[in-house]
């Protein structure tokens, strides 16, 4: 067996023993599933038939967020929704286990004397996250579907296939853009050599450089109101400055989960374009930023952050 095999083989033997693993599963397959099949009965039950349900809103949004392909879209959009994110919560948990217990566990010495190469070392660990986060979101699918399937006998939901594949595309598309968020956690853990403060970085660092950016916009608008602005005004950075969170890691990182909001805003009678492009919320989807965009952004942090996440553990010294 290759090394990296080997590798792979031992890092998925750690992460399958570990009850956390399993605890993150249960959430991401029926937490989501489970409200929205509550939400979507009471409001089949008490607002089906009565004077706001005149045009069949209830059941389009009954359907929307119940049926099985409903439920499957909500466990690729709800997980992207709350703060910190499912998604980087899973990040930061597989990098505690991968990279954060070998130094709590005084196991680096023991890793890389059973494999010297430590490029392999660490190929071989975030490729075990990376299958660990496909398996997490393949089970997504099947419990999505198969909940919102069990709910067709309480519910007026039908199965109804338009666009599945598009959904089972993001679900793939959202699933290569977590690698920057697989070497961002590592490379948080590794850097502070603290699996609490190392994960507790990967959640709010980039939320705190986006608020500190969120609060400028709001506050400054950049306008020629005094000689600093005048001088943003002449160098024409104003735009630049307007632009940035289109290169935002978060904006980015979640695109394809966000995807599907559209429709779920339109159902509800909102402006999806007056949702995203408040400057006050920018952490959430623009209406102006394609996944192609997005792809190329996560591959430059992509790149950064593996650059420099390898160059750290190949030339730093382990305890």
């Amino acid at each position: 067996m290759s090394p990296l095999l080997s590798t792979i083989r031992a890092e998925a033997f750690k992460l399958v023993r570990r009850r956390r693993t399993y605890i993150l599963a249960g959430l991401w397959w029926l937490l989501m599933p489970i409200l929205l099949l509550i939400v979507a009965r009471a409001l089949q039950a008490n607002l089906g038939g009565s004077f706001v349900d005149e045009e069949g809103v209830i059941a389009a949004i009954v359907q929307a967020i119940a049926s099985p392909h409903g439920l499957v879209r909500a466990n690729l959009f709800g997980p992207s929704t709350v703060s910190p994110t499912l998604y980087i919560i899973s990040a930061a948990l597989l990098a505690g286990v991968l990279v954060g217990e070998e130094r709590s566990r005084n196991m680096w010495k023991t890793v890389l004397t059973a494999q010297p190469n430590r490029t392999v070392v660490l190929t071989g660990k975030v490729t075990v996250a990376m299958i660990f986060l496909l398996a997490y979101m393949i089970g997504a699918v099947i419990f999505g579907f198969l909940l919102g399937t069990v709910g067709m006998l309480f519910l007026d939901t039908t199965i109804d296939l338009s666009g599945f594949a598009a959904t089972v595309g993001l679900y793939a598309l959202q699933w290569t853009f977590l690698l920057p968020a697989v070497l961002f956690a590592f490379l948080m853990v590794y850097l502070f050599r603290n699996v609490a403060l190392g994960m507790v970085s990967v959640f709010f660092i980039p939320a705190l450089i986006e608020g500190i950016y969120s609060v400028l916009r709001a506050v400054l608008d950049l306008r020629p109101l005094n000689r600093l602005n005048a001088v943003f005004q002449a160098l024409e950075l104003r735009s630049t400055f307007e632009n940035l969170p289109l290169y935002f890691l978060t904006n980015n990182l979640y695109a394809p989960a966000r995807r599907p909001v559209a429709e779920f805003t339109s159902l509800l009678g909102a402006d999806f374009d007056e949702v995203t492009n408040n400057p006050l919320a920018t952490s959430f989807l623009r209406s102006d930023m394609t996944l192609g965009h997005s792809a190329l952004v996560m591959a430059g942090y992509a790149l950064l952050f593996g650059l420099l996440l390898y160059l750290l553990f190949l030339r730093s010294d382990v305890d």
